[in-house]
């Protein structure tokens, strides 16, 4: 199994467990075909959640980090969006701490920007589901985001949270899949499982 491979597994049980779903196939589109216990098969497709495109490069180009506060690369479209510069360490008094070290700094997007990015993906998957899939079994969509989407300040962690058990209660998406699942990673509380559609 490649990389690949093996970070969607980890992510396909996360929510559907080893014990209740048994792999029947590993796939391309949909990523897996399970079974439940009644031996009723269906797809998941797996992607993941970045708020920007420049979260995803930093996700995806190895040693991204490294080579931007290097200055051996950094890709055109973060031209003017990564600022390379000193930490400032704060101590608990809050006085300001020189540090010799040097990281990478951008500006978080705003709520409504993270929420819209997140309807971009449903909406991607929704044209691939409808374009690409069988669709003679149910298809569901695992969305997998490690903290993105709740990053930054409390204030907007919690906008963002009120927005999504909202729509999860309203249940009212449009889509091809059968279920829409989103997992969140927050480091406080574990892996946060909010149904989308169900």
């Amino acid at each position: 199994m490649n990389k690949k491979k093996d970070e969607e597994l980890i992510i396909l049980r996360k929510f559907y467990s080893e014990i209740k779903y048994k792999i029947v196939k590993e796939n391309e589109a949909p990523d897996f075909i399970l079974a439940d216990e009644n031996n009723n098969p269906f797809g998941v497709e797996i992607t993941r959640y970045f708020d920007t495109p420049t979260s995803g490069r930093f996700n995806n180009i190895p040693n991204y980090t490294e080579q931007l506060i290097n200055s051996e690369f950094v890709h055109k479209q973060d031209i003017g969006i990564l600022t390379v510069g000193e930490i400032v360490k704060v101590d608990d008094n809050g006085n300001e701490i020189s540090s010799p070290d040097t990281g990478v700094l951008r500006e978080l997007p705003q709520s409504i920007e993270r929420i819209n990015a997140l309807k971009n993906v449903v909406a991607e998957k929704n044209r691939k589901c409808v374009q690409q899939y069988d669709n003679s079994m149910p298809i569901d969509l695992l969305i997998y985001d490690e903290g993105d989407l709740i990053a930054g300040l409390e204030v907007q962690r919690k906008q963002i949270l009120d927005y999504l058990h909202k729509q999860e209660n309203a249940n009212t998406i449009v889509s091809p899949f059968r279920k829409i699942i989103l997992l969140i990673e927050d480091p406080d509380n574990g892996t946060i499982k909010i149904l989308l559609k169900s």
